[in-house]
């Protein structure tokens, strides 16, 4: 009996840790949650209208749960429109610092700012969902579309942004507000802040970089977990 009733608890201890170390997990890795909306409207590639739930940025200024490398070097390649003779077409790469996998990453320009490989526009439902700014899928060749603006995945092709991991895509025809003098590239350094949402001024960033996390939601697996853990008090019989 006394081994039973010993085992039980055993078990019942393990089952509430792992549901508690998942949980936190997945509160750990909601970092600084955005409340964003993609609004397809057929330009460039047909990206279906969704929700996405976190912005990811350049490290040192945003979370370590939302953190990227970033660097932005001009090119001349553009995609899906034709090259306009202004040098405002940039490679930006990332590397995933995170410890986050995520998926569903796209670009959205500032207020003011436009984008010449738009698949559609994204909003701040929270803090501006009148304001619709120009906003493309990250996407390489996995996603069904004509223009694939992800030129590497230094993992497995997949289109998941995986902890460590880098990516190159391309953001053509950028114009930022500043009206003259040489064309701004896009700059990531204003967390939880991002289309309309955000003040213009030089100083500030001029883009984002939105996703969703993966697994998602990881408190779902937790709870999964913790069932099946406390599944295996029943075997135990009496003796």
């Amino acid at each position: 009996m006394k081994r039973t009733h010993f085992h039980k608890r055993l078990l019942t201890a393990a089952a509430a840790s792992v549901s508690l170390g998942l949980l936190a997990a997945a509160r750990t890795a909601e970092a600084v949650p955005v409340n964003a909306q993609y609004v397809e409207d057929t330009r460039c590639d047909q990206v279906p209208t969704q929700f996405l739930s976190h912005e990811l940025g350049q490290t040192g200024f945003f979370p370590i749960n939302e953190a990227l490398e970033i660097s932005v070097q001009p090119t001349t390649v553009t995609v899906c429109v034709p090259n306009d003779g202004v040098a405002n077409d940039w490679i930006v790469q990332i590397t995933n610092i995170s410890g986050q996998a995520w998926r569903n990453l796209f670009f959205v320009a500032d207020a003011g700012a436009t984008l010449g490989n738009a698949d559609g526009s994204a909003r701040d439902l929270a803090g501006a969902p009148n304001v619709l700014t120009d906003a493309m899928r990250i996407d390489g060749t996995v996603t069904p579309g004509i223009n694939n603006n992800l030129l590497l995945e230094s993992a497995i092709p997949d289109e998941i942004l995986q902890p460590g991991e880098t990516w190159r895509f391309n953001v053509s025809n950028y114009v930022d507000y500043p009206v003259g003098g040489a064309p701004v590239p896009p700059i990531f350094i204003l967390p939880g802040r991002f289309a309309g949402s955000e003040p213009l001024g030089v100083s500030n960033g001029t883009a984002s970089i939105l996703a969703v996390p993966v697994p998602e939601p990881l408190i779902g697996g937790a709870l999964v977990v913790g069932a099946a853990a406390l599944a295996l008090r029943r075997p135990i019989a009496r003796r």
